[in-house]
């Protein structure tokens, strides 16, 4: 090997992208049970404030 290179990688961006991308797939699927009157709004509003919090966005 001629170089010895050292190759920082900034995961940070990736993985904040991967948990918004979960947490909006998690408000899609709540969505569907509400929308197919498989939970009640309370609910739905229980466990969008649930997800929400797990993901610090609120």
């Amino acid at each position: 090997m001629l170089h010895d290179y050292e190759i920082e990688v900034d995961n940070s961006k990736q993985l904040k992208d991967n948990a918004m991308l979960d947490c909006s797939m998690e408000l899609s699927l709540l969505n569907n049970l509400f929308r197919e009157n498989l939970i009640t709004e309370a609910e739905q509003q229980e466990i969008k404030r649930k997800i929400l919090k797990d993901y610090k966005l609120l």
